[in-house]
């Protein structure tokens, strides 16, 4: 077959593929020129490749077929970008109990951990930190490192409230977070304690109760904005 009958089989297909991918964004002024812009690129492109092709007519079809189908690949993936970050998320949660899964901008659960409690990565003043979402703790609790990674500077901090914990009674100092973000949900000027004694960071009610819902269910604690 000769050189550019391959070359016009070629850019017939390509044009018609172009076009059809282009669907309704031929109804507009924009739509109409960008694909025209892509078509004249894509002809370029492939004019100069076949022009300058020195193999059979049979491997010039077979490779511009494989790259067609590479590029509706391409296209598949792109337009199924939410299912797979869907998926994906579903897959992190489960390796990462902790880590919010973020299902709308207004949604985020989080997987009950192997044993039984529900753990959150949560950015505390833009500082991202573990901690255990406890909704029976009144208010969110830092330990000193975690204070002190959140830019809170304990040394001004007064140690005069007494608190109880699973370790006994420890001191706190009260504060207020500028920002605690837990996946799409973020709350500011949060009351929070910071305890001296606490092996571990609580989120606690003054955050929760700035939702409209949470609830548990399957394994899963749910919080809506």
């Amino acid at each position: 077959m000769n050189r550019f009958v391959v070359l016009a089989i070629v850019l017939v297909v390509v044009t018609l593929f172009v076009v059809w991918i282009a669907g309704d964004s031929l109804t507009t002024n924009s739509g109409s020129a960008n694909l025209t812009y892509n078509i004249t690129l894509a002809v370029l492109l492939l004019t100069s490749l076949v022009l300058g092709w020195r193999g059979t007519a049979s491997q010039a079809i077979r490779y511009a077929m494989m790259y067609l189908s590479l590029f509706f690949a391409l296209i598949l993936g792109y337009s199924y970008r939410h299912d797979f970050s869907d998926a994906w998320q579903r897959v992190s949660g489960e390796l990462n109990p902790a880590k919010p899964i973020s299902k709308s901008s207004s949604e985020v659960t989080l997987r009950r951990a192997s044993d039984g409690h529900f753990y959150v990565e949560a950015s505390i003043n833009g500082t991202d930190m573990r901690l255990l979402a406890d909704t029976g703790a009144s208010v969110v609790a830092l330990s000193v490192a975690d204070a002190e990674s959140a830019g809170i500077d304990v040394d001004q901090l007064d140690f005069s409230l007494r608190v109880s914990t699973a370790n006994g009674q420890a001191v706190a100092a009260r504060v207020v977070l500028d920002e605690v973000r837990v996946g799409s949900i973020v709350r500011h000027d949060v009351a929070a304690l910071v305890g001296r004694g606490l092996n571990g960071s609580l989120l606690g009610m003054s955050f929760f109760n700035t939702l409209s819902k949470f609830e548990i269910e399957n394994d899963e604690l749910m919080l809506r904005d």
